[in-house]
């Protein structure tokens, strides 16, 4: 039976399964013994118990990432003791076949990442001992199955990035083992439903990436032990809860492309474990909590695309552990804080196009792992500080519609992983530093419309490389030939 489905599973793919070979040396063959959960222990950190099934009877079925090209052929729900399932991230077509409803002892059902159409078949429901469903980045149709509700002992359930339609089920609320769900990008529409509350072991309610409208529904405060929501991308609206506070477990808080309104509400500051907070493209207004320093575990903090107004608060200085701040298209005022400079954790800095004004703090130059510095369509005015010279990490500067004055630094040629500078729409004067044109890595140049004098620079020329070099609308001689 097991050559018959070699020959419909593999599809161009070698596997050795052969007459001539025992096959307890077929690839991907496991007989009898005990079976762990690998999925849940690699997400957990700690194994499940597991089960013993017969000796010389397939336990798993482990083909994961081997190249199969075939279908998956209705003979595999012959394999009554199979614990343990693994055809994903192969080019697997075709539908889920019905027949692996007979594959009663399967703890874990893994067909991620292939090509499977189709619905999910309802008939997966009498998979009464089956702890993980993975069926993730497929192109499954339909809406999820109420039959999905009769698995009562699934810990996880990923059914994300495929085309699901309908609702989310009311009926999910019966899986009391479940610790995951995981439905993202999707097409699913209508509201999250409230009787969610029931799941109490709950730890990751993933529903981004799809069609949801209303409100965050307050009767998701039960959920005392999520420890990450993802409701980003949709189309929920109302206020951030002020009750999300509670759920001090939190780790990862996503509510980003939204349509959410109001203010930021200070009580997320109660949220002593989050490690990453997206709040980014709703309607949100209102200053920037100084709350927010409390959460010292932070390290991703995206509040960009939003009406934030009022100044940036010194005190998010205290967020040590910071290595993403985006604070872009605000309504923000005032100065940036000098002290940033104590953010020595900080990859990327936005806060472009905002109002802020004021000179930029030489303390920036102390941020050694900056990588990202965008600062452009403010009312910035002052000199560039040399000091930005010691930031040797940093790829892109952009400084562009300021009103920034003095000379280029010529401390900004120490910046050997510069790959974007823009200083463009200022009021620089002086010569450009003929040293930028032997940064090895800088393909994007943009000094136009400033008040730039002297001779263009052999340096700038080809045979240098750049994609964009643009000088417009300054006060130098010399030319620029374009290749």
């Amino acid at each position: 039976m097991l050559l018959a489905v070699r020959d419909t599973l593999a599809g161009t793919a070698p596997l050795n399964w052969s007459a001539d070979r025992d096959i307890s040396n077929w690839w991907g063959i496991y007989l009898g013994g005990w079976t762990q959960s690998r999925r849940l222990f690699d997400w957990r950190g700690f194994d499940y118990p597991g089960r013993q099934a017969p000796d010389n009877r397939v336990s798993a079925l482990d083909l994961g990432s081997v190249q199969l090209t075939g279908t998956i052929p209705a003979k595999l729900g012959a394999l009554t003791e199979l614990r343990v399932l693994d055809l994903s991230n192969n080019q697997l077509t075709g539908q889920i076949p019905s027949e692996l409803n007979a594959l009663a002892n399967l703890d874990e059902l893994l067909l991620s990442e292939n090509l499977l159409v189709g619905p999910i078949p309802a008939q997966l429901g009498a998979l009464s001992n089956l702890r993980v469903l993975e069926l993730r980045s497929n192109r499954l149709t339909n809406e999820v199955p109420l039959e999905i509700a009769e698995l009562t002992s699934l810990v996880l359930l990923d059914v994300s990035d495929n085309q699901l339609t309908g609702t989310i089920p009311a009926e999910l609320s019966k899986l009391s083992s479940l610790e995951v769900i995981l439905l993202g990008e999707n097409e699913l529409t209508g509201q999250i439903p409230t009787e969610l509350r029931e799941l109490s072991r709950l730890e990751v309610l993933d529903v981004s990436g799809n069609e949801l409208t209303g409100e965050i529904p307050p009767e998701m405060r039960a959920l005392t032990n999520l420890r990450a929501l993802f409701l980003s991308s949709n189309q929920l609206t109302g206020r951030i809860p002020e009750w999300l506070g509670e759920l001090r477990r939190l780790e990862w808080l996503y509510l980003s492309d939204n349509q959410f309104t109001d203010e930021i509400p200070p009580t997320l500051g109660a949220l002593a474990l989050l490690m990453e907070l997206d709040l980014e493209n709703n309607q949100l207004s209102g200053g920037l909590p100084a709350s927010l320093k409390t959460l010292t575990k932070l390290k991703i903090l995206d509040l960009s695309g939003n009406q934030l107004t009022g100044e940036i608060p010194r005190q998010l200085s205290d967020l040590t552990q910071l290595e993403y701040l985006d604070l872009e298209n605000n309504q923000l005022t005032g100065g940036i804080p000098a002290t940033f400079g104590m953010l020595t954790s900080l990859v990327t800095l936005d806060l472009s196009d905002n109002e802020l004004a004021g000179s930029i703090p030489p303390e920036m130059g102390a941020l050694s792992s900056l990588e990202w510095l965008n600062l452009q369509g403010n009312k910035l005015t002052g000199a560039i500080p040399p000091e930005l010279g010691a930031l040797r990490k940093l790829e892109t500067l952009d400084f562009a519609k300021n009103q920034l004055t003095g000379p280029i630094p010529t401390e900004l040629v120490a910046l050997v992983n510069l790959d974007w500078l823009n200083l463009g729409f200022n009021r620089l004067t002086g010569e450009i530093p003929a040293a930028l044109g032997t940064l090895p890595n800088l393909r994007v140049l943009s000094l136009e419309y400033n008040q730039l004098t002297g001779t263009v620079p052999s340096t700038l020329v080809p045979p240098h490389n750049f994609e964009i070099l643009d000088l417009r609308a300054n006060n130098m001689r010399g030319t620029v030939y374009s290749k």
